[in-house]
């Protein structure tokens, strides 16, 4: 899939396509493609689905009011005006909000919410939207690592043995937040090392 889309045979939506056509053949060859597993996962899919278009249109509605209102222009005088904060201060605001959304919210909803908001932001302070775009994901990656709503921690809890509480869980995320903070520290202070890939991909075209 990511190989595909690589190379620019399939954009990222016929990526998600090719794999559920593979998951399919794969289940055809074992013998298990039934009717009722066909069913079920339909059912799970729509479900899946018309929560997210449902977020999305919430999102959406909810940015263009405030992109309307001269929220993106409000923020940007607020942050470099009122405030007097330098780029790498808002920056690191951005990511804040991040790590304190994702207590509550999907990687999904918090990006049609602030991304009306916070791309401009980032054009406008210069920053390199693709070096952006990465630092988001892994600061959502540290997001679903932390309680009280981290989606990962309640993920390891339904996979972990039964003696295994939630507050082991919580107590055990420590490391590896302070690991992927570091991660991050590392992604902003050597940009090339998150466009070095980009760079050699399109460069090369």
């Amino acid at each position: 899939m990511i190989g595909l889309f690589l190379m620019g045979y399939t954009s990222l939506v016929e990526c998600s396509a090719v794999g559920a056509t593979v998951a399919m053949l794969a289940a055809l060859a074992k013998g298990r493609l039934t009717f009722r597993l066909i069913h079920t996962t339909l059912r799970k899919t729509l479900g899946v689905s018309c929560m997210f278009m449902w977020i999305i249109m919430a999102a959406l509605c909810f940015g263009a009011v405030f992109d309307g209102l001269g929220a993106v222009k409000a923020i940007e005088a607020l942050f470099l005006e009122e405030w007097g904060l330098t780029p790498w201060q808002v920056l690191l605001m951005m990511q804040l909000s991040y790590i304190i959304m994702g207590m509550f919210l999907d990687d999904t909803a918090m990006l049609v919410i602030v991304a009306p908001l916070y791309i401009p932001l980032i054009i406008a302070l210069e920053f390199n939207p693709i070096w952006y775009g990465v630092l988001y994901t892994v600061t959502c990656q540290i997001a679903y690592m932390t309680p009280p709503f981290g989606y990962n921690l309640f993920l390891m809890k339904a996979m972990a043995p039964k003696e295994v509480g939630l507050v082991d869980i919580y107590k055990s995320i420590t490391p590896f937040v302070a690991i992927m903070v570091l991660a991050l520290l590392v992604l902003m202070a050597f940009p090339q090392l998150t466009l070095w890939l980009p760079e050699m991909i399109f460069g090369a075209k």
